[in-house]
């Protein structure tokens, strides 16, 4: 007998629309992105509450440390939710195991709901505070505007597939623990049980590769076609630090090698690092 989901706001949709919505809704982890209503985990079920867009005000990603965790030192083990207000403040917060999962339905919900805010409040608060504080922005020659053009356009081109650049990031992730926990063995080899892991990185690229050799000139290589690199180089242009993207993607490679635990970050500077990090230094930066 599968439950009918609980309604959370004020608005209910009939019985017969709610269970086919459901039913046909995207799965990422507990929760679902249907056509008329997004669909939250609870008490160990999938899918158990729904919330019609309209009564949605915000949908985020939190993140909380576990001990030992995110002390604005590095990147450590995390425990990923996906968080949703509504009618008027109130909030649901859902428990996710992996964080990739939260972030594949925020890009799901970019696409067919762009007008839900995917920040929270206490963070677009920050937003002027943050702006105020930046140094002024030098005038920037017309060869840098032409290149923040093409990078701003290179970010919209790999928001039309985020499968691709999500799972990039995932499984260079994975390749790097694997890689990591290699070297702490005798010798550093591989085990045969861990080459599809190795397998799904170079898939991955593969992948994203194809995608991309319909957009002549792409101003990134694919092993790093990622939206938080393509948004890391647009803010070296606009300090006037490149005036093309081959300089923007060297500056980006020098912060990152910068970055460690010994380095104080914000969350959302984590949240970017943890995206992206190890796609390059699987690379070796290259």
């Amino acid at each position: 007998m599968i439950l009918k989901p609980v309604q959370l706001g004020r608005e209910a949709l009939e019985r017969d629309v709610l269970v086919q919505d459901r039913k046909s809704c995207k799965r990422f982890g507990p929760c679902g992105v249907g056509e008329r209503a997004l669909y939250l985990g609870g008490f160990s079920l999938s899918c158990r509450y729904y919330l019609p867009y309209s009564e949605i005000t915000r949908v985020f990603k939190r993140v909380a440390m576990s001990k030992g965790g995110f002390s604005h030192k590095g990147i450590f083990a995390s425990i990923p939710y996906l968080v949703v207000e509504y009618g008027g403040g109130r909030e649901k917060q859902c428990t996710y195991k992996h964080e990739e999962q939260v972030d594949q339905l925020l890009a799901c919900l970019k696409q067919t709901h762009p007008e839900i805010k995917q920040v929270s409040a206490a963070a677009e608060a920050r937003q002027p505070e943050k702006e105020r504080e930046q140094l002024p922005k030098p005038e920037l020659t017309e060869e840098a505007r032409q290149v923040l053009k093409a990078l701003k356009e290179a970010e919209a081109v790999l928001e039309k597939r985020p499968d691709l650049y999500l799972e990039l990031s995932k499984s260079a992730r994975a390749k790097r623990q694997l890689l990591l926990k290699a070297a702490q063995r005798r010798g550093g080899a591989v085990k045969a049980k861990e080459q599809p892991i190795l397998d799904r990185a170079a898939r991955a690229q593969e992948e994203m590769e194809q995608f991309l050799n319909g957009y002549e000139g792409f101003p990134l290589p694919a092993r790093y076609a990622h939206p938080v690199v393509l948004r890391r180089m647009e803010r070296v242009v606009e300090a006037g630090r490149a005036v093309s993207p081959e300089q923007a993607l060297e500056a980006v490679k020098a912060g990152l090698k910068a970055l460690n635990a010994s380095v104080q970050v914000s969350q959302e500077e984590h949240d970017e690092v943890v995206a992206v990090k190890a796609m390059f230094l699987n690379e070796d930066y290259r």
